[in-house]
C-alpha cells in the first residue's frame, strides 16, 4: 500500500466510544483496535494510505441470532425478547460501510477516526440487505431489562470517559500547538 500509495486498513471493533462494557480484558482488545487505527493513521497519511476504525450497531450475527433463538428469516421474532434487537443489522450493512469507505475518493480525510456503519449509512446512502437502514445512534435504548447495578456500571463509566477524554484533548492540543509548523521549500533548501 505505502508503494501504491493508495489503500485503507479498516479495524471492526464495538461500540463508537471508548468503552462499552464487560470485561476488562476484552475491553482492552477493543480500544487497542480504535487505537491502532488512530496510530497508524499518522504514520501511513503521507502514503495515501488510510486507516479507520468501525463499529457495527447491535449485530445480527449468527451467534446473537442463536441467542434468541431465532434464524435470519424470522429474525424480528427475536424482538418480543429485546425490544432493542429491532435496529439489529447484518454483517453486510458494516461490509457495506466499508465499500463505501473504500469507494470514496476522499477517504484519506477521514483516516485515523472512528466510524459507525449507522453513520456511514447516512453519509453515503447505503443500506442493508433488506433494504433498511438501522441506526443504532438515533435509537432510544430500551433499558428496562438491565439491572441497576449495570446501569450504574455505564452511568459511571460515561461520566469518567467524559472527563477522560475532555483531559486529553486539552493535552493534545497544547501538545500540537507546540509542533512547529511546516517549512516552506525556501526553509527546506537552507
Amino acid at each position: 500500500m505505502t508503494r501504491d500509495k493508495r489503500g485503507l486498513i479498516v479495524e471492526v471493533t464495538e461500540s463508537d466510544v471508548l468503552g462499552s462494557g464487560g470485561n476488562p480484558v476484552a475491553q482492552t482488545i477493543k480500544l487497542a483496535l480504535k487505537s491502532m487505527a488512530l496510530n497508524m493513521a499518522a504514520e501511513l497519511r503521507p502514503y495515501g494510505v488510510t486507516a479507520v476504525a468501525l463499529t457495527p450497531g447491535f449485530l445480527r450475527s449468527e451467534r446473537m441470532l442463536e441467542h434468541f433463538g431465532v434464524t435470519e428469516a424470522n429474525w424480528r421474532d427475536g424482538v418480543k425478547k429485546d425490544s432493542n434487537f429491532e435496529v439489529s443489522e447484518t454483517p453486510l450493512y458494516v461490509g457495506r460501510a466499508v465499500a463505501a469507505l473504500a469507494a470514496d475518493p476522499d477517504v484519506i480525510s477521514k483516516t485515523g477516526q472512528l466510524f459507525s456503519s449507522w453513520d456511514l449509512a447516512r453519509e453515503y446512502g447505503f443500506t442493508d440487505v433488506d433494504g433498511r437502514r438501522p441506526d443504532w445512534g438515533r435509537h432510544k435504548i430500551d433499558w428496562s431489562e438491565f439491572p441497576e447495578p449495570y446501569l450504574e456500571y455505564f452511568r459511571a463509566g460515561g461520566d469518567i470517559q467524559s472527563r477522560w477524554l475532555a483531559t486529553l484533548a486539552k493535552r493534545t492540543k497544547a501538545f500540537h500547538a507546540k509542533v512547529p509548523k511546516r517549512r516552506t521549500s525556501k526553509e527546506k533548501r537552507r
